[in-house]
């Protein structure tokens, strides 16, 4: 037995290779394919796993929630609450410079994605495999609200990769 063990101390757990460490602090939308939003933070969102835990604050009251990603039409992980209409009169697309992937080795993939309810998002997808059961997207515009999107296939009509 291990010396944390004995100790009484709980041990660690690596976090996932394709699990995105939120830490519980970052700021996630969660879109429901029903149509109903919640906003919070999580510690145990995994992409592998079928569902995690949504923690909503209200005042001195914080309040845990398990979301199925079945459930989900897709988890946006924004930079600040609020900025619905920030992108209203805009044109929707590709801006005309190229984003680049940040010292990524990751190749991001232009995407267009378009779901059941009709909301289209333009933006690079970098994990994208159809046999999982959703992947992430970086918006097309650096100024949008959304750092990264995890997108839940189920609840997408239709998606295009725009090869150059």
């Amino acid at each position: 037995m291990s010396s944390h063990v004995e100790s009484g101390q709980q041990p660690t757990r690596s976090v996932p290779r394709r699990a995105v460490a939120f830490g519980g602090t970052s700021k996630l939308v969660a879109h429901f394919k029903d149509g109903h939003v919640t906003k919070g933070f999580s510690r145990d969102f995994d992409p592998s796993r079928d569902s995690f835990h949504l923690i909503r604050r209200e005042g001195e009251v914080a309040a845990s929630q398990e979301i199925h990603l079945e459930d989900l039409k897709a988890l946006f992980h924004v930079k600040t609450w609020g900025r619905k209409d920030k992108h209203a009169g805009l044109v929707a697309g590709f801006p005309s410079q190229k984003r680049s992937s940040k010292g990524s080795k990751a190749t991001l993939v232009k995407t267009v994605l378009e779901f059941y309810d009709g909301e289209k998002i333009y933006g690079y997808s970098f994990d994208y495999d159809p046999n999982r059961q959703g992947f992430y997207v970086v918006p097309a515009d650096p100024s949008d609200n959304n750092r990264t999107i995890y997108v839940v296939h189920s609840a997408l009509v239709n998606i295009q990769f725009v090869r150059e």
